[in-house]
């Protein structure tokens, strides 16, 4: 393979694999798993919020309980005191501490009732998504898997590419190698073009008489005088 021919070689090569390395940043799959992760995240913070609110209510629920055994407790002992005593006074007083007590009772009752219904439902909302999240994580790790092989097959094609580049490369001498990354640097990646007829290939600005002629006396690889570009003649090449 001349030099001219490896340039055009190597500029296919560096091309595919630009190709290929922005199929993989825009991989389908990539782009599916990223929007499952986003809402699994959201799925597990859901389940996290739930989960203290169901703590919440335990608590509270907890704490009513006890408070309500503690003030059937104090009725009971305020009620002996009242079987006790022989002062109307006395026993009129307890008799309004009774009155409270029920009364108490009767808010704590009522709390608690609203409150161990809230419990239910929390821990119902909180078990249907806990459920929902094992199946999306079971799905999650399955779609990872597969991303993960076109990733691979993707990757190990990319990988191919380069090694091919990287030799192709190696066989150019280091000046013209510097030469082509610079003009490919600066024209965006196309950096070599063709010569056909009196046209190049890529900046299709047609080479006057006086072009041609300096074009044809630099040989098969020359400098397109508008462009800057590496330019090819594959009639030179082949010749």
């Amino acid at each position: 393979m001349t030099t001219a021919e490896t340039l055009l070689e190597l500029q296919r090569l560096d091309l595919a694999l630009e190709r290929d390395e922005a199929s993989l940043r825009e991989l389908p799959e990539l782009k599916e798993l990223a929007r499952k992760r986003a809402a699994y995240q959201k799925l597990k913070a859901e389940a996290a919020h739930l989960m203290g609110t169901r703590k919440d209510l335990e608590t509270e629920v907890a704490d009513l309980t006890r408070e309500q055994a503690e003030t059937e407790h104090e009725v009971t002992l305020t009620q002996e005191d009242a079987q006790r005593l022989k002062d109307y006074r006395e026993v009129q007083a307890l008799e309004i501490e009774l009155s409270d007590l029920a009364k108490k009772l009767d808010k704590i009752a009522f709390n608690l009732k609203e409150k161990e219904s809230a419990l239910a439902d929390a821990l119902e909302r909180e078990e249907k998504v806990n459920a929902y999240l094992a199946k999306f994580e079971q799905a999650l790790l399955n779609d990872a898997q597969a991303t993960r092989a076109a990733v691979t097959a993707v990757q190990e094609r990319i990988d191919a590419a380069r090694r091919d580049r990287n030799r192709t490369a190696a066989s150019l001498d280091a000046t013209m190698l510097d030469s082509y990354e610079a003009s490919r640097k600066a024209h965006k990646g196309i950096g070599v073009e063709e010569l056909r007829k009196n046209v190049p290939s890529v900046c299709r600005m047609a080479l006057t008489e006086a072009s041609m002629e300096d074009v044809t006396r630099a040989g098969s690889i020359a400098i397109c005088p508008y462009c800057g570009r590496i330019l090819i003649q594959r009639e030179v090449t082949e010749a």
